[in-house]
């Protein structure tokens, strides 16, 4: 009778090793999207990064603004654009946002400020000194 037959335990169905090839397409194009992901990239690395201005980089037109224009003497033209660099003034309209505000002297030694002053003012600058 079917009541004397012991429960067979059920039957597990797994693949064949040999099936395991036909799913390596499935694993590869996720790992190959991950493996380019932008954020994986040495572009997106540098871009991360916060950009630092050195004086050597500092735009051409403020360099030559505050050399032709302030009359910033050339030995002291690095150091004022070092001051630039710390105080993050990277333009003329910079310069003229801080004269504006009346914080020239404050960033810059008063010959230089007064230099850069008289320049905005387009009468240009008095020769300037130290930075």
């Amino acid at each position: 009778s079917v009541a004397d037959v012991a429960p067979q335990p059920p039957v597990r169905r797994t693949l064949a090793p040999a099936h395991h090839v036909y799913m390596l397409p499935l694993l590869a194009a996720p790992l190959a999207l991950w493996a380019t992901a932008p954020w994986r990239s040495a572009a997106y690395e540098f871009r991360s990064r916060p950009a630092l201005l050195s004086v050597a980089a500092a735009p051409a037109d403020l360099r030559s603004w505050l050399s032709e224009e302030a009359n910033v003497s050339p030995q002291f033209l690095d150091a004022v654009l070092s001051v630039c660099d710390d105080e993050m003034i990277g333009s003329v309209e910079n310069l003229r946002t801080l004269s504006t505000a009346g914080m020239l002297a404050s960033v810059f030694k008063p010959v230089i400020a007064a230099s850069i002053e008289a320049a905005l003012a387009g009468g240009g600058g008095g020769g300037g000194g130290g930075g």
